[in-house]
C-alpha cells in the first residue's frame, strides 16, 4: 500500500515540475507526515489526504527556494473516460491542447485522467466543494475538445 501511494506521490510531484531528486525528498516527506497522522485519517480518505500533504510539502520547498509554481507537461497519460483523446494518435497535438489549459486546469485534468481521482478526493485536495470539481470537469472537458479541435486532432 505505501508502495502504490509513494509511486502516486512521486509522479504526481513530477507532474508538477519538481526534479526527481526533490519529488523524492518530498514524497518521503508527505508520507512520514501521513505515517504521524494516520490515526486521524477517515476511511477512504487515506490518497487524498497523501496527495494534499505532498502539495503542502510542495509549496513549503517551493517558500523555502523561492522558486515559481509551475506545472510541467502533462506527458504520458492513460486515459479511458475521454473518448476525444483515444481518436488522436499524436500526443503532441495532445501536449499543446493540454498546455493550454491554465495550471489549475492541468492539474484537474492530471488528477482526474492520470490518476484517475475520483471527484471527491479532488475536491478534497483542491479544498473546494464536489459540486465546484464538477463543474470544472465539465468545463475542461468542453474546452479541451476546443482545443483539440483547433489542434487538428479531431
Amino acid at each position: 500500500m505505501w508502495q502504490d501511494l509513494y509511486r502516486i506521490v512521486f509522479h504526481y510531484l513530477l507532474k508538477l515540475g519538481v526534479s526527481r531528486a526533490d519529488a523524492e525528498d518530498i514524497a518521503q516527506e508527505a508520507l512520514l507526515s501521513t505515517y504521524l497522522h494516520l490515526d486521524s485519517i477517515q476511511d477512504g480518505k487515506l490518497k487524498p489526504y497523501v496527495l494534499a500533504t505532498a502539495r503542502n510539502k510542495y509549496i513549503d520547498f517551493l517558500r523555502k527556494n523561492k522558486k515559481e509554481f509551475t506545472v510541467s507537461s502533462i506527458g504520458s497519460f492513460c486515459i479511458s473516460n475521454f473518448p476525444e483523446i483515444h481518436q488522436i494518435e499524436n500526443k503532441e497535438i495532445i501536449e499543446n491542447a493540454i498546455n493550454k489549459l491554465s495550471i489549475t486546469e492541468q492539474k484537474l485534468f492530471y488528477m482526474k485522467y492520470s490518476l484517475g481521482m475520483t471527484n471527491h478526493e479532488i475536491s478534497f485536495v483542491l479544498k473546494t466543494s464536489t459540486d465546484t470539481v464538477k463543474a470544472m470537469s465539465w468545463k475542461l472537458r468542453k474546452k479541451l475538445k476546443e482545443y483539440l479541435k483547433e489542434e487538428g486532432g479531431s
